[in-house]
């Protein structure tokens, strides 16, 4: 019925808390977790070999020889799942309610409209949990993942299956998990659960602590300048308008950071959105 899919690359210190937090799932249908191990420099593939030996039923590891990249592993695990469903939990998150996949599934079946199913996750922040924000409705749309300025965090996110679509400029975006919300929403509506039941863990070595301002950036606006493409400009008015809020709130980190240039060369982008409001994708590196 589920399959969840977990990448992992060097999250020796979480990945036992992570399988911990899918394996002790109760349900009423079989479920697996698929793991791609990226070829982890520390000692992560070993782990996950001794819960596979212990969960044989459950877990089915991917084990490429070779680095896969962040992207193809995500695409490549989502599609070797079996499951109707599939629910995502990275390596370095987990998962806190043992009746998270049920719910979800429950939901799920219940309401065939719905493409995506999400919830409240906790963020852990320097040994801290922190509550995410109050979210005004239950019910969302591609629009509204695209005006808000967050997304929904990928140790919450639960989608049908055939929603899942992979075009090619899937494959060379940063944000995967913004983007799969995005493709998968145009298939159907987007339900948020009130439970917390899962803690996104942000650290050092995570993808949203490696871009900086200017990076971040210029990659959110390639994925929108493809997104808005991809749907034949149907969403154009809201993504331009993000985007001018994505400067605003970047420029102001930089500023706090002291990076002048960045600052500067944001400023000066921001400048030409009334021209082209995705120019500054080609200063993505």
């Amino acid at each position: 019925m589920v399959s969840v899919s977990m990448i992992t690359y060097n999250h020796e210190k979480f990945i036992a808390e992570a399988i911990e937090g899918v394996v002790m799932q109760k349900t009423s249908f079989p479920f697996e977790l698929v793991i791609g191990e990226d070829c982890s420099t520390d000692n992560t593939r070993a782990i996950c070999i001794e819960y596979q030996k212990k969960y044989p039923d459950i877990i089915k590891l991917r084990l490429p020889e070779t680095n896969q990249g962040m992207m193809l592993n995500w695409i490549n695990n989502i599609n070797s799942g079996l499951g109707k469903y599939i629910a995502l939990c990275d390596g370095d998150d987990y998962w806190t309610d043992p009746y998270k996949l049920q719910k979800q599934v429950d939901f799920m079946e219940a309401n065939p409209d719905f493409a995506l199913c999400s919830h409240q996750t906790y963020t852990l922040m320097c040994g801290h949990l922190d509550e995410n924000i109050e979210m005004d409705r239950d019910i969302l749309t591609t629009e509204d993942l695209i005006s808000k300025d967050w997304g929904l965090l990928t140790a919450s996110i639960f989608f049908r299956k055939e929603a899942h679509k992979t075009p090619e400029w899937y494959y060379t975006v940063k944000n995967g998990d913004y983007a799969l919300q995005l493709i998968v929403s145009l298939s159907g509506k987007i339900k948020f659960l009130p439970e917390y039941m899962a803690v996104y863990r942000q650290h050092l070595g995570g993808m949203s602590s490696t871009l900086k301002p200017l990076n971040q950036t210029a990659w959110m606006v390639y994925l929108l300048h493809e997104f808005d493409k991809y749907t034949n400009h149907k969403f154009k008015k809201t993504i331009v308008e993000r985007i001018k809020r994505i400067y605003r709130i970047q420029i102001y980190y930089a500023k706090g950071y002291s990076l002048r240039k960045a600052a500067a060369v944001l400023t000066f982008f921001q400048k030409l959105v009334f021209l082209n409001p995705f120019l500054i994708k080609s200063k993505r590196k």
